[in-house]
């Protein structure tokens, strides 16, 4: 596995028992146009679970994709937004919608943030994904608000993703660039999540701006970035752990 790329899963597997609009090409050759959010529909979830165990099946040994599956697409609930964001990347040239996942741990020890923001091309047809996250520790009892560093060191890390077919998968692990990540306050209940084992689920808005490069990729695939470059609202599901 990854060692930055999956930090978030190491990390809750290990301290949470409990936890069993333009892009870098062009789209305007498409007829339809797109929105500049979108709200996750039960088909949406259902597809998106079923890519997600697609991908799994496909490539059995492959732990980054397991995690990722189960800590991120597995996660969403119909009724959250997704907001279409004006990142420049290569890794595709369609619209890509970002929601933001934000977990907040305490223990009798110390606390910890971690945030992932997930952009998607189509929750229908996922084909391509492009992930960021961010993990701050705390020796305090209140977990951190945000945390912003070069990618590749120990809070950080980029990854993107296109799904084949078949769910043969090519990814990219960024090794250069920075990302930042603020958390404002908590919000209103998530639609349609059912707290359990002591996580319960707000609502809220991430700031973030990031840029970040992979000099290769899986399968012999060449180089790919994303990037966006000033601090933009990403809509947050807060997910709470308690004990």
């Amino acid at each position: 596995m990854h060692s930055h790329l999956f930090r978030t899963a190491l990390l809750l597997s290990a301290c949470v028992p409990l936890l069993a609009s333009a892009c870098g090409g062009s789209d305007t050759n498409d007829p339809t146009p797109r929105p500049d959010q979108l709200t996750l529909t039960d088909a949406q979830v259902r597809s998106l679970d079923s890519t997600g165990r697609v991908i799994e099946q496909a490539n059995p040994a492959n732990g980054n994709i397991k995690s990722f599956v189960d800590s991120t697409l597995l996660v969403l609930t119909a009724g959250i937004v997704a907001k279409r964001l004006d990142v420049v990347t290569d890794v595709t040239t369609s619209p890509l919608y970002f929601v933001g996942i934000h977990r907040v741990v305490s223990q009798g020890n110390g606390s910890f943030s971690t945030w992932n923001v997930v952009g998607m091309d189509d929750p229908s047809h996922l084909t391509s994904i492009v992930e960021v996250g961010g993990y701050a520790p705390s020796a305090g009892a209140t977990a951190p608000a945000s945390v912003s560093e070069a990618i590749g060191g120990v809070a950080t890390h980029a990854y993107f993703l296109t799904v084949g077919a078949g769910g043969v998968v090519t990814e990219w692990f960024a090794n250069s660039g920075s990302a930042s990540f603020a958390s404002g306050p908590a919000g209103a209940p998530c639609p349609n999540f059912t707290a359990t084992g002591g996580i319960t689920c707000s609502l809220e808005t991430m700031h973030v701006h990031f840029s970040a490069s992979a000099s290769s990729g899986t399968n012999g695939a060449g180089a790919r970035q994303a990037t966006v470059g000033a601090d933009v609202d990403v809509p947050t599901m807060r997910l709470t752990y308690g004990f």
